[in-house]
């Protein structure tokens, strides 16, 4: 029963804050070290998943955290490498896993599974940009 009141309280609240506070939600989403409750971080999660938080643009929060797991600079990309990496994050079915994967700091292994762009950051992982770092 537990387990039912807190998936219950979780989606309250995401609920509330989608409907009263929505600039509050979008903060806490973009906000990848916010301490949440457990419950919570799975509504939040599955909101993402469900695309309830319409604003939200995985390639803006979620693709730089991941590059960063996978130790890759956008700058090792071309212009039009990087856009299509950007366009495939943000179609990408599995935000909601990612979501929770950047804010526990997964190991690049553990997003292998379902990282559409994991393979092209693996391919790149390590390499130093230009030296003006952009």
């Amino acid at each position: 029963m537990e387990r039912l009141s807190d998936y219950i309280q979780g989606e309250r609240v995401v609920r509330e804050l989608r409907h009263h506070a929505p600039e509050a939600l979008e903060a806490l989403v973009c906000d990848l070290g916010q301490p949440l409750s457990p419950p919570l971080e799975r509504a939040v999660a599955r909101s993402l998943d469900d695309g309830r938080v319409p604003d939200f643009r995985a390639s803006e929060v979620l693709m730089p955290a991941m590059m960063e797991t996978f130790a890759v600079s956008p700058a090792t990309f071309s212009e039009e490498v990087l856009c299509e990496l950007k366009a495939s994050c943000n179609r990408c079915e599995a935000v909601g896993r990612c979501w929770q994967a950047m804010r526990a700091h997964a190991e690049g292994e553990a997003c292998r599974g379902f990282c559409p762009n994991a393979e092209a950051f693996m391919n790149h992982g390590g390499e130093e940009g230009p030296a003006d770092g952009g």
